[in-house]
């Protein structure tokens, strides 16, 4: 359990980083609130933080989450510049799901900071398109073993968010259905599509899971009652 919004962003972001860095050449290990002493001799506190070498010389990353309910304005951004400045061979990347105000979008784009903004989500599915090595499930994606609800935008194509229904004491959660047609009759708005869950995207709404309390459950076939159910249960008997 997280203890505010600032700590379940900045594990979300360590997460998804730890996993691209498997697809990387480079050993890279993704620390959280990372102390850093800086050219001032003044110790900066990171939210998320990596270093990886090349060509000898060690390259440093350093994030900045902002779990707010409000745009970030410049001085947010002014205030990363200023850490990055004081540690060599640093980079800045600022995380913040409500985005960002007009000026500090500017001004990170003149000083090379980059911006980050969305749902977890469309974060996580950053990661599963690097898993799988493919877009987001589409129509022919066969459901082995379920079938669920996903975001689609105007084009048709799936956002990379998982719909979830409030249907045990006002729960949130992930139902995953054993047919199609039963996926498509719990269909709530005209933005939801049916995509087909195979056992590597199963894997990795598990991992998902398990890491920030993503709620799954399994609708029984022919009837209406749903299950919340262990990702263990779920690695049992359908992984």
């Amino acid at each position: 359990m997280f203890k505010t919004k600032a700590d379940r962003l900045e594990s979300l972001i360590q997460y998804v980083y730890q996993e691209l860095s498997k697809y990387s050449n480079k050993e890279i290990k993704i620390l959280n609130k990372h102390n850093l002493v800086g050219k001032s001799g003044v110790t900066h506190n990171i939210d998320v933080y990596y270093q990886f070498e090349q060509n000898g010389i060690k390259h440093k990353v350093i994030f900045e989450c902002k779990n707010w309910n409000s745009k970030v304005s410049k001085e947010k951004v002014l205030t990363l510049k200023s850490i990055i400045e004081d540690i060599p061979n640093s980079v800045g990347i600022m995380v913040a799901p409500q985005g960002y105000q007009k000026g500090a979008k500017e001004f990170a784009a003149h000083h090379g900071i980059q911006l980050i903004s969305g749902s977890e989500e469309s974060l996580l599915s950053v990661v599963i398109q690097k898993q799988l090595k493919v877009v987001l499930p589409d129509e022919k994606v066969i459901g082995e073993p379920f079938y669920c609800l996903m975001e689609k935008n105007n084009d048709g194509r799936v956002t990379g968010a998982y719909i979830q229904s409030s249907v045990i004491d006002d729960e949130p959660l992930l139902i995953l259905c054993f047919s199609k047609k039963e996926a498509e009759e719990i269909k709530t708005n005209l933005s939801s599509v049916v995509r087909g869950i195979d056992k590597k995207h199963l894997e990795v709404l598990c991992n998902y899971s398990d890491n920030f309390g993503l709620k799954l459950a399994i609708k029984r076939f022919m009837s209406t009652e749903v299950l919340v159910v262990e990702t263990q249960l779920i690695r049992d008997y359908f992984l």
